[in-house]
């Protein structure tokens, strides 16, 4: 019904549409277009006349004023006498009424300043030629050329200085610098002014314009009409054949091919793109269903998806009565009695081995691995149970149940289905899964609650693989859902300035002067207060925040170094997972530019499980660090697999021995001849060493005795804050940023 109604509008607007009301707008807009090129190239053509009229009209009136001086110049230069009735200074003034009786184009004069018309009356002269406007008196006052346009008029006014231009000459001086009333050198004389006019060019080109512009209107009507009359023949008729195929596939008849519109190669394509949309149109109902059904299934399993399985889980909680905004009832005991109110069973569900068989046997077996398990589980399934496929390797299932009889029967069907191993040829694939439940009302009464904590009690289950399935318990699954929280905060730590930096002293041994500084990165949580590194630094490596953390605590130590007067070289601990970024060594350069910071000023501490580890990428990495010029330190020496293998292989310029061995060497024998034995090799490969974690006399005396260069630890220094450090007392300062 509502396709006829659109399909009868479409039609009432065809028959009301007046013929050729296409071609029209098309008229319309080219004649636009064209009047708005004509006007615009109008604009253009009268300011880029009027600039030249006015431009010629300066130039006449400078080369006006040029003749003028230059004829003056010659007058005063072959005068015999200083008198006026001097033939010289005659025709001079012939040359000038002659030139200010011109206005027709260029109109010269000259005036004098009051002071030369002053020593004019005072030597008896008869020729007296003051300004003739403020123009002058202002080239007078200004004492520089002055240029002035007014409408058809350009007026140029050259003030004549005593002593420069032309005006320099010694006769010229020594002329106007005798007798009463004599003018000194640096004074103005007089000025030269010229008037040009612009009336008759300005006319004369407007006669031209005025031609040019008809007979541009009269091209333009003659191309619109050939516009028209194309079409008309060219696109008119073909659109009206357009237009009627679309009307008749809007009223539903798709069934008749389109016909071919090959008026051109243009509307050939049309015709054939028209009888793709026709096709189209055949498919459109079994796409929208399949598309419905994508909106609420996984796709590769045919499960319900994560929405789907909220909104039974939903449904589910309103029949128990557990709902938020549904009545209160009492907490389901589930003993087993026909008066017991049934509760919503939410199961959680995590496949085992799943990564390793994806990793070993490739995405295609891990995919056929995820449908045998979705085969299964859905075979497993009786009336009113359903499960889903939340992602990767995660179920759920959800039913009600009325006695714990019920529980373990749907669990131990889904952990039997969970155990049915794929067969493709000779390979046999089999996999189990980590079970977690809740129930409502008492783990739960909405969605997410209920939904969270099965989850939580999922995660359990999977730290323990002797246990079949586990519920959940709010104290046993509290530091899950701590270490959940912890992420979300951790997430958005850096950016609310949580993360901040300690310092603590590293001093030289055998005199106790600070050598350096170690900046030990610290979260204070708005409301857990303090939060250890060895707890959020697992993870930000976990989940990738130790990128940005990590970036935070190089910049911050990278400008604390480059803020201070001395040269201080800074140190920066580098997790395994940022050295395997392909981008660190950008990110490193990055900063060095950022704070202006030396490369041969930073160090970067590695651990030696790092290096052993991801061997290939960390010495990859760390000859790209080493080509910026970046000093590389092995931090935590002696507690890794291979201590004397990472000396050998990598480019190491220090050793920073962990502090275990410091703490024990007076209870463990042989830790005292390690430690020895580490100092020696340090002082045989000509490699600095560092011992961390002193906390007493007896600790810093051994290592002076062995010949340990540095210690640092709480006897000599605690962690502070960077305003709490006296780094002007420092020397050669090393300061050690370390993120755990």
């Amino acid at each position: 019904m509502p396709g006829a109604v659109s399909a009868g509008l479409i039609g009432a607007e065809a028959r009301t549409r007046r013929p050729g009301s296409l071609a029209g707008g098309v008229l319309a807009g080219v004649a636009m277009i064209l009047v708005a090129m004509l006007l615009s190239s109008v604009v253009f053509s009268i300011v880029r006349a009027d600039n030249s009229i006015r431009d010629a009209a300066t130039r006449r009136a400078q080369s006006a004023i040029d003749l003028l001086s230059t004829l003056h110049v010659q007058s005063m230069l072959n005068r015999a006498t200083l008198s006026d009735d001097d033939g010289a200074t005659r025709a001079f003034d012939a040359t000038m009424s002659a030139f200010s009786r011109d206005e027709g184009h260029v109109q010269v004069w000259m005036a004098m300043s009051a002071e030369t018309m002053y020593w004019q009356a005072r030597r008896g002269a008869a020729t007296i030629e003051p300004p003739r406007d403020a123009l002058d008196k202002a080239g007078l006052a200004r004492r520089r050329e002055l240029i002035d346009t007014r409408g058809d008029t350009v007026r140029i006014v050259r003030p004549v200085i005593l002593g420069q231009g032309v005006a320099a000459d010694a006769r010229c001086v020594a002329c106007h610098g005798a007798g009463p009333g004599a003018l000194r050198p640096g004074q103005v004389i007089g000025v030269y002014s010229a008037q040009a006019n612009m009336a008759a060019e300005r006319a004369h080109w407007r006669r031209m314009f005025l031609d040019e512009v008809t007979w541009l209107v009269c091209v333009a009507l003659a191309a619109l009409l050939a516009l028209s009359l194309w079409l008309r023949r060219a696109l008119l008729r073909p659109l009206r054949r357009v237009e009627r195929i679309a009307l008749r596939m809007a009223h539903g008849n798709i069934d008749r091919p389109v016909e071919s519109l090959a008026t051109s190669h243009e509307f050939g394509r049309i015709g054939t793109a028209l009888e793709q949309f026709r096709q189209a149109l055949v498919q459109k109902r079994a796409l929208s269903e399949y598309n419905a059904f994508l909106a609420t299934h996984d796709s590769l399993t045919g499960l319900p998806n994560r929405g789907a399985f909220a909104e039974r889980l939903k449904h589910l909680l309103v029949e128990a009565g557990t709902a938020r905004a549904g009545p209160a009832m009492a907490p389901v005991g589930l003993s087993g009695t026909a008066d017991e109110p049934p509760a919503a069973l939410c199961v959680m569900i995590d496949l085992v081995r799943f990564k390793a068989i994806n990793d070993r046997h490739g995405r295609e077996a891990g995919d056929a691995l995820l449908c045998t398990v979705a085969r299964a589980l859905r075979q497993a399934l009786q009336p009113g149970e359903h499960v889903a496929r939340l992602h990767g390797d995660e179920f759920a299932a959800c039913r009600l149940v009325s006695q714990s009889e019920d529980i373990d029967d749907f669990l131990s069907r889904l952990a039997r289905a969970l155990a049915t191993p794929l067969h493709d040829g000779d390979l046999v694939l089999g996999t189990g899964g980590s079970i977690g439940y809740a129930l409502s009302p008492e783990d739960g009464s909405c969605v997410d609650e209920l939904m969270g904590n099965a989850d939580l009690a999922m995660r359990r289950a999977k730290a323990d693989p002797h246990v079949a399935y586990t519920r959940y318990d709010p104290q046993s699954d509290e530091p899950s859902r701590t270490r959940v929280a912890l992420l979300d905060d951790l997430a958005l730590a850096v950016a609310r300035g949580q993360i901040v930096v300690h310092y603590q002293a590293q001093h030289d041994t055998m005199t106790g002067t600070v050598v350096g500084y170690e900046a030990l990165a610290r979260w204070i949580h708005p409301t857990r207060g303090l939060i250890s590194p060895a707890v959020f630094i697992p993870l930000a490596e976990e989940t990738g925040l130790i990128g940005p953390i990590g970036a935070f605590v190089l910049r911050e130590a990278c400008q604390l170094a480059a803020r201070e007067p001395q040269p201080v070289r800074v140190a920066v601990n580098v997790s395994a997972v940022q050295l395997c970024d392909p981008q660190f060594d950008r990110l490193v350069h990055q900063i060095l530019v950022d704070t202006g910071l030396s490369p041969a000023r930073l160090e970067l501490e590695l651990t030696e499980t790092a290096l052993i580890t991801h061997r290939d990428r960390a010495l990859h990495a760390m000859r790209r660090l080493k080509a910026l010029g970046v000093q590389i330190a092995v931090d935590d020496f002696g507690v890794g697999y291979s201590s004397l293998e990472a000396i050998n292989l990598f480019p190491i310029d220090k050793i920073k021995i962990d502090r275990s061995f410091v703490t024990t060497y007076d209870v463990e024998p042989k830790g005292r001849m390690l430690l020895k034995a580490i100092i020696t090799i340090g002082e045989s490969l000509q490699v600095p060493i560092l011992a961390e974690g002193v906390e007493t006399q007896a600790q810093l005396a051994f290592l002076r005795s062995v010949g340990c260069t540095q210690v640092q630890g709480f006897l000599l220094d605690h962690p502070r804050l960077r305003e709490d450090l006296p780094l002007d007392e420092c020397g050669d300062t090393a300061g050690v940023a370390d993120v755990a």
